[in-house]
Parts: C-alpha cells; structure tokens; sequence
C-alpha cells in the first residue's frame, strides 16, 4: 500500500505521514501538514508461481493482477485528522495454471479490500493514537475442470469486519517509534458454484448449487522506527508479525446437491505466525525529487507438507526502489518491487505412492501514485 511507502521497502509504521498511513498506522495521519490530502495509486503484480516434480517436469503459472488504491485525509483541527482509505491489505491476486501444464486447467482468485474510515488524534505534543474501522469486502472465483467429475465454476463473495490502532511517539523532529495493530477477521463468502458433467449419449448436463468458503484473517502487529539523519535523508524499519495461525483450515460447503445433499470439504492449512523485517532510506537531492529504496524478508505461513498447486508460499527476500517529484501541491511516485523465492520441497503421498514436488515463486511488481495535499 502506498507507492511512496512501497519505495522505503514498506517500512512506514514509523513514518505514516501521508494518506497511506489509513494502512500502516492512523496515528501517523496527525503529523502531515496540510490540511487536505488526496491520494490515488495503481500497483500492477506479475507473479510466477512454479511447480515441479521429481522427473523434472514443471508448470508455471502467471497471471498478472492490477490493484487501486484510494486515500484522502482531512485535518479537522491540530488535535485530530478524518481519513478514508480504500484497498486490498489480502490476496488480490491467484493462480492460472494451463491445461496443457497440468493435464487440466486451475485458475483460482481471491481478494479481499478494504473500506476503511480513520481518525487520528494528537493526546500530547510528542504522542499520537489512531484507530481504523475496516469494513472487508472478500470475492472469490474458481474455475477448473479435472475431467473425472465435472467442471465446476465456483462466483462467491461476502463481507466482514475488524478494527486497527495505531500509537506514534515523536520526542523529537529527529525520529519516531510507531506501533500499528489490526485485528483479526471471519470471512464467509457465498454464492453459487456451477457444474457441468459429460453423459455419454446425452450430452453435457449442468446443475447449480449454493456455495460457502470460510476462513480466518490474522492479526498483525508491526513496530517501526524512523531516524532523520539531516532534512534530506531518513531510515526506517519495522518488524511485522502475522498470527497466520488463526489460519487453520478453509471450509467450503456445497448444498443440496443431486442425490448427496449438502456437503462439506475442510482443507487443513495449519499456517504458522511469521515475522517479516524491512528497512528503507528515502533521500531528497535538490529540485524536489526523491530517491527511495529498501529490502525486506517475509517468510512462508505454510508448511512444507501444505503446500499444493493452490497454496504456494514460499520465503521470500525483496529489493524494492523508487524515484519521487515533488511540486507545489502535486507529488508523483514510482516504485519497482522484485521477490525472490526460495524453492521449498515436499514429499506428497496423497497418489499412494511418495512423490516429490518443489514450488517456488517470484515477482515484479510495479506502482505509479499521485498526491495532492492544498
């Protein structure tokens, strides 16, 4: 979120200056200067996702994503400012595996945004408190054909929601500790799944059935520290850690299905609580324009022994950059982010026999965002 936070590595719980800070921490928002500020941003995600097994066959799949973000932040005193944030803080993105790949098409997408209205308040002269209420939108489709049951085409979407704080302590112009917390959340999305069965003589046959996914979103609790070197040079890190383990299991139910009735389907997750590292520098050189860049490491939620052909989540190192131009009222941002996975190994015995699969991924993901504050 936030193209110029991406550009200092997405280190930003300690700095939260601008209208992004609706994401990182709605503490920060007190401290921007201006009365009102606006912000849109366009972040465009091209991802591989590779799977490979042990005779060295492999399949990729690529399915590029674009992303808007939305912010706006209005000072309604020196003691508080009014925010309202629109984005995707999960998923935006899937999986697209061709036929020709895997012996049958898969493609799968999830997204979750968020609306999100904020107020931050300055309780002293060095100490700030925010608080969000995120309201979850959460859509999902899946369309795949195994060629043994039937195609299923799966259009599902629901709501939910949860609540984010947000504490900055500034003791000086020179540096700032943030702390941002958002809470967990139950996302039950529904629709209606589509099936489409071969009959020898008849023909195709299709029936449609209600449908639910259910699944858990985690805590987040990130610390960030930002030190201001001079007027042109800052640094900022943060630590983030992510309860994922409130990510057990995904429980789809069909109803009322021929001759079956309802039927349920637990896919057992057991994510795992991560931290993720990231540090940034942002360097102003004359005529308003800004030079950014950072590095972060995320590692996986997923075990090993979990990961499929839906689920690739791999450790992942992450080199981001980004050049900013800043004019009167206007500033224009640019960022490039590159992951690098690293290949993790399983061993799979649900074919009755142990095989051995690797998945990894990477990708470039690229941002361009347009500030107004007046």
């Amino acid at each position: 979120m936030g193209i110029r936070a991406l550009g200092i590595g997405a280190a930003f719980v300690g700095i939260a200056d601008d209208p992004s800070g609706i994401y990182y921490n709605p503490a920060g928002l007190i401290l921007q200067n201006q009365r009102v500020n606006f912000s849109i941003n366009g972040v465009y995600i091209m991802p591989t996702h590779q799977y490979t097994i042990e005779n060295g066959v492999s399949a990729q799949s690529q399915n590029n994503t674009g992303i808007p973000q939305f912010f706006i932040t209005y000072k309604a005193s020196e003691r508080m400012t009014l925010g309202f944030g629109m984005f995707v803080p999960y998923a935006g993105g899937g999986v697209d595996w061709s036929a020709n790949d895997l012996g049958f098409p898969l493609s799968s997408h999830l997204g979750v945004v968020s609306y999100t209205p904020s107020v931050s308040y300055r309780i002293s002269d060095k100490f700030s408190l925010g608080i969000n209420i995120n309201l979850y939108r959460g859509i999902f489709e899946l369309n795949t054909d195994t060629g043994m049951l039937a195609a299923m085409k799966t259009e599902e979407s629901g709501s939910s929601l949860s609540a984010s704080l947000g504490l900055m302590f500034y003791p000086s112009d020179k540096w700032r500790v943030g702390l941002s917390v958002r809470g967990p959340a139950k996302m039950t999305l529904k629709g209606k799944t589509l099936y489409t069965v071969s009959v020898p003589v008849v023909g195709d046959v299709r029936y449609e059935s209600e449908s639910e996914t259910q699944f858990n979103l985690p805590w987040d609790i990130e610390l960030g520290f930002m030190y201001k070197f001079s007027d042109r040079l800052i640094l900022s890190s943060s630590a983030q850690y992510t309860l994922w383990s409130t990510l057990d299991k995904v429980t789809k139910t069909f109803k009322d299905l021929p001759q079956i009735g309802d039927m349920e389907e637990v896919e057992e997750l057991n994510f795992e609580d991560i931290l993720i590292l990231r540090v940034g520098l942002e360097y102003m050189i004359p005529a308003g324009v800004f030079l950014r860049g950072g590095v972060g490491f995320d590692r996986a939620a997923s075990p090993p022994e979990n990961l499929s052909i839906n689920n690739v989540d791999v450790d992942k190192f992450t080199l981001l950059g980004g050049i900013g131009y800043r004019s009167g009222s206007m500033e224009i941002n640019f960022v490039y982010v590159y992951a690098i996975g690293k290949e993790t190994d399983r061993i799979n015995t649900d074919y009755g026999f142990p095989l051995a699969e690797s998945y990894n991924l990477d990708a470039s993901i690229l941002g361009l965002g347009v500030t107004f504050s007046f």
